[in-house]
């Protein structure tokens, strides 16, 4: 009797079917299919890679930052692997955000790329041009704060909500109290968006470990009512996001971390969207608020006209306004500067280059800060 006689039947038809089936396709995740990308040179040019054999068509789209030095959507170029590649620049030294568009019709993330910016209509990718002077996003090794995940009962929505609280080093382990300052994020972008992006904790340590600013909590809450999601430019109800910062988040702030309570050592700041929200909020509530920081929208002009000026200078201790030249809300925070100006309201007026986008924000942000709670 044969050798192969005495193999079982039933292995050698695993054995021929296994011969028979062909291999698998390669996973995204085997490395031959995963490029670089992006690729940022030490000139700050930057390259841009998608595995994408099937493709026809793939654009790069990129955030405001990227499309002031682009100025519309560029093509990548397919090579023979399959592998589509595109460089720009030199860019300037900044925050960007970017995706492809395929097709014509889908867009994602750059698959290569685990740093994202998570928004309501989906994620984008980011990614970080270093430049050569000492930026306030840039991390060092100094104390860390610490960045909590709050989950409450809304008892004005009756849902679940969420904020991001950062807490400054130091706090664990001590007993002091501290200030609180309300940061609200911009229209699409979520309550992670000002720590996971805008880097919130970062720029916090950096300012406190060289003694720029008086040590304080930020809290950064959830800033649209519903939570479903809308699309672009699609309004939210601000008198909801007002109500329920004063009544639900606010509380929730000071019950569970060492706050002060007053008036005279609570702020509130915002971009975009949440800029026009911190606008009415603090206008509506000057017994409650003593800061007002407004990045990159001009609010409504309505509340700023019905507001007595005397008042403003008594009960607002900084009134700080900050766009680009390059925003499509620099004319109206332009305009609302003048107005300010004209009935003699104080306060801080910083223009400055580039778009609506993060490398100003963040900026803005370690500005605002070194103006809180001196006093």
């Amino acid at each position: 009797m044969s050798f192969t006689k005495r193999i079982p039947v039933a292995v050698i038809l695993f054995s021929a079917l296994g011969l028979s089936q062909p291999r698998p396709a390669a996973f995204y995740e085997d490395a031959k299919n995963i490029p670089k990308s992006p690729e940022i040179a030490a000139d700050r040019k930057v390259t841009f890679r998608l595995f994408a054999p099937k493709a026809s068509e793939v654009l790069l789209m990129g955030s405001p930052g990227i499309l002031e030095f682009t100025k519309k959507p560029l093509p990548l170029e397919k090579g023979a692997d399959g592998t589509w590649s595109l460089t720009i620049g030199p860019l300037p030294p900044g925050f960007y955000t970017y995706g492809y568009a395929i097709d014509g019709g889908l867009r994602l993330p750059d698959p290569s790329n685990p740093n994202l910016e998570l928004r309501r209509w989906g994620a984008t990718s980011l990614f970080l041009v270093p430049g050569s002077s000492e930026a306030p996003i840039d991390e060092r090794k100094v104390p860390h704060g610490t960045i909590h995940v709050n989950v409450y009962d809304s008892p004005n929505l009756n849902t679940q909500r969420m904020a991001y609280v950062y807490t400054p080093p130091g706090y664990e382990t001590g007993k002091q109290k501290y200030p609180v300052l309300y940061l609200l994020h911009g229209n699409g972008q979520i309550e992670a968006s000002w720590t996971w992006t805008g880097r919130t904790n970062v720029i916090m340590d950096n300012l406190i470990a060289d003694g720029k600013i008086k040590p304080m909590i930020v809290v950064m809450p959830y800033g649209h009512v519903p939570r479903d999601i809308k699309m672009p430019g699609s309004p939210t109800d601000g008198a909801m996001i007002e109500k329920e910062l004063i009544t639900a988040i606010k509380p929730m702030v000071e019950s569970k971390y060492r706050t002060l309570t007053d008036r005279n050592h609570r702020a509130i700041a915002g971009l975009s969207m949440g800029s026009a929200q911190s606008q009415m909020i603090a206008l509506h509530n000057l017994d409650q608020f003593a800061y007002l920081g407004a990045f990159s929208a001009a609010g409504n002009r309505t509340e700023w006209e019905k507001a007595d000026p005397a008042a403003l200078n008594k009960n607002l201790k900084v009134i700080w306004l900050g766009c680009g030249t390059e925003d499509f809300a620099y004319k109206g925070m332009k305009d609302l500067h003048t107005f300010l100006e004209s009935k003699n309201v104080k306060h801080t007026w910083n223009e400055s280059g580039a778009g609506h986008s993060w490398p100003n924000w963040q900026v803005y942000l370690a500005k605002y800060a070194q103006l809180l709670f001196r006093d």
